[in-house]
Formats: structure tokens, sequence, C-alpha cells
């Protein structure tokens, strides 16, 4: 038992050193990152900036939509257009989006995905957009309508892409708490666990709320066929950019901030989905995440129990309870410097923004590692969830089974993919 207690405080002291020192190094990236030179919009003429197709898809209303969908039609970057796509004209999201088209200053369109049934819907979506544009884009951006961005997000996602060894680009969110609300609490640290090995570029991975890659790459890789029976568009993705060889940059200062104004069923429906997706096309990520979770929580169990039965017979607490109770402050001390580099984003923004918040959020964060743990537990359980309204059996990384939907998405999916319901001021006409 001694030499049990032994390798369990070993384990757990050097998972503390690891995680405080990703803390460390991650707000070291941050600021670096963030002192680098992005061009301005006044430094060159429109026409010679990258055109931008931004492809947004939408369905439901998410909290704070309009909001959103408002930011993106204020963009810093002087050559770009939005396309918004919806399932269909009953979609909740559709009549705000119409109103918000006609109010845009930008050259903005609405489009209907359809619901095609072979994969997801959101693809079903992405994939209308992409059939109403031409060879005139030089960059395709995606962003999800519950993403909050800033005014810079777009300028900062694309520059990287002039690199030629950078094959896409990405950021990240952060689920802003609600006071009182000890699971959103868990959201946003969850979410900020998932980030904070970012300034290491090979654990860096693309998120579908926040990507964008050239016309040119996406065609040579060959995504769209890679898409079109996926459940995962970023992971997917993801793995064909890095077998291209290229790699994924993360750009810090495009991260975006979201609303955990969702029910306790609805978070956790939406975290073990996560953690689905994660197992299907991040499998040796997801195995070893798993495994060492399940190894750090044995020994934090085991280092509460010695800890009370010292205090309860009087016996000096072992050096190796204290070794496994390392993992309690150490997760707070790291989840602290994660929320700090993203206050340093927030403080340089040029709009107010609801990135970040207060360190002493940190005091969850064994309440979040204890989350993450569960959802990525219930996960290995099964391959079926729910999203936004649709049931999907997910069989492989590009292999996708829908089997449940609303009745009204039958006659939906006669829609057609590139059938376009109202264009906006300056956007070009749409092949019909």
């Amino acid at each position: 038992m001694a030499l049990l207690f032994l390798l369990l405080s070993v384990l757990a002291s050097f998972f503390s050193a690891f995680i405080i020192f990703g803390g460390l190094m991650t707000l070291r990236f941050f600021k670096a990152e963030l002192n680098k030179k992005v061009a301005q919009p006044g430094d060159k003429p429109a026409s010679e900036w990258p055109r931008v197709a931004l492809i947004s898809p939408c369905k439901d209303l998410d909290p704070d939509f309009e909001d959103n969908m408002r930011m993106l039609l204020h963009q810093d970057y002087p050559n770009y257009e939005i396309l918004f796509v919806t399932l269909d004209e009953q979609d909740d999201s559709y009549p705000v989006l119409k109103r918000m088209v006609a109010e845009s200053k930008v050259p903005a369109r609405l489009l209907l995905g359809g619901f095609s049934k072979k994969r997801c819907q959101k693809l079903d979506n992405i994939m209308a957009a992409m059939d109403a544009l031409d060879d005139s884009v030089d960059i395709y951006a995606f962003v999800d309508s519950d993403a909050r961005v800033s005014t810079d997000w777009l300028r900062n996602l694309v520059a990287p892409l002039a690199q030629e060894k950078v094959g896409a680009t990405t950021s990240y969110r952060w689920y802003r708490p609600e006071p009182g609300r000890a699971i959103t609490y868990a959201l946003a640290l969850w979410t900020g666990f998932q980030f904070s090995n970012f300034y290491l570029n090979r654990y860096v991975v693309t998120w579908g709320g926040t990507m964008a890659i050239t016309r040119k790459r996406f065609e040579e890789l060959n995504i769209r066929k890679e898409w079109d029976n996926a459940l995962s568009d970023d992971c997917v993705l993801n793995e064909c950019v890095r077998r291209g060889g290229y790699r994924v940059e993360f750009v810090t200062a495009s991260m975006t901030s979201l609303s955990s104004e969702y029910s306790l069923k609805d978070i956790l429906i939406f975290a073990v989905r996560q953690c689905v997706i994660g197992k299907h096309t991040l499998k040796e990520v997801w195995y070893a995440t798993v495994t060492m979770l399940t190894a750090i929580h044995i020994a934090g169990a085991v280092g509460l129990w010695q800890f009370f039965v010292s205090l309860q017979t009087g016996a000096p607490i072992a050096a190796t309870t204290w070794g496994m109770l390392s993992i309690f402050p150490a997760g707070m001390v790291q989840s602290a410097l994660f929320i700090r580099a993203l206050n340093m984003i927030r403080d340089r923004r040029p709009d107010s923004d609801p990135l970040g918040g207060k360190v002493y959020w940190a005091l969850w964060s064994p309440f979040a590692y204890v989350f993450v743990w569960l959802t990525l537990f219930a996960s290995a359980f099964t391959d079926r969830f729910v999203w936004r309204q649709i049931y999907y059996r997910m069989i492989s990384d590009v292999e996708t089974e829908v089997y449940k939907y609303p009745s009204r998405f039958d006659q939906t999916g006669a829609i057609s993919s590139s059938k376009e319901v109202f264009n906006g001021v300056g956007a070009p006409p749409l092949i019909e």
C-alpha cells in the first residue's frame, strides 16, 4: 500500500508541476502573440486584401444571437462578404437574419442549407454557402452563431494564412459563467483546460466556431469530399491539414466568448457530445486524457481520504498525502493564469468585450476537473447524441448516421443546397 501511495503521489506531483508550467507558458505565449504586428485596414487599398467569404451556419436562436451576428457585420476588414445560412424559412433564426442582411452595410446574403440526412446539418449549411461562391474568393472563414467576436477578429484570423506552411488558422472559445450557477463555472474552466496547451503547436486543433483556410488549400486537400458524410467539420478539416503537412495556427487575438445561459441538461448533453466527437476524431488525445485524468482523480480521492484519516487519528500528515493533494492548488493556479491571459486579450481590444473574468473563478477548478472527467467517462459508453433537435450516431470521423429528427425536416430536405432567399447590399448575384 505504501508503494501505491508513493506512485500516486509522484504522479499527482508531476501532473501539478506540468499544469502550472503550462499555465505560465500560456500566459507568456498569449503575451508574445498579442505583440505581433498585424496589417491595419488603412495600410493598403481594399482590393489588395485577400477576398474573404465569411460563412456563418445558423440553426435556432442561441443566447445573444442578434448581438453575435451584428458583430460579424462590423468587422474592420476591408474586403469580405458574409453568408448566413440556416436550415429553412421556418427556423427561428430566419427572420432575424433576413432583417440583419437587409440592414447590412457590407455584402451579405441569406441562404437555406436544407437537410440532407447524410451528415451533420451544420455541414449542410456550410456546403450551401460554398456552392454559392465563385473562384474570386481567396479565403473561407467560418464562425458559429453562438460566438461573440470582436471587430478585429477576422483581420487577425486570416493574417497568418499568408505564410506558406500555415494550412489553417483557428482560435477558441470561452464560456462566460453566470453568477450563482456552479455548472457554468465548470463549463468555463473546462474550455480553458482545452486551450491551455496550445502554446505547443502540436496540440493545436481547429475549432469550427472560429477557423479559416485559403480556397487553394481547401481544394488541394479535398476537404469537401471528406466532409460529405462527416459529423465534425473542424476535426475533419484539422486532420486533412495535418495530413497534408501543414500547420494549424492558433490565433490568440481572435478568441471568442460564449454565453453559458443554458439548462443543466443542455450543458451536459453538449459536453458529452464534444467528448464523443473527440473519441472518434482525436483518438490518441481522448485515450490519453481519460487515462491520465482517471489516475489523477484516484490520487486526489486517496489523498483526501488519507488527509481526513490523519486528522481523525492525530497522526502527522504524510508527505505522500501532500503530494496527492497538490493537484487541487495546482489546478487553481493553472486556471488563474489562463484567466489572466484571457483578460490580456480583452484589455487590448478596440471594443467592449465580455471575454475573461475574475481570477477568483479559479477556485472552481477542482469541480471543473471532475466535470471534465465525468463527461469523458460518459462518452466511452455511447456514440449517440442530440444536436439541435437532430439525433446522430457517430460511426467514424467521416461517417455519420442521422436516425431521428423533427418531421418537418422531411420537407426541408428537398431544398436545394444553393437556394438564395435574400440578397443584401452589394452581394453578387447567386446561381439559382
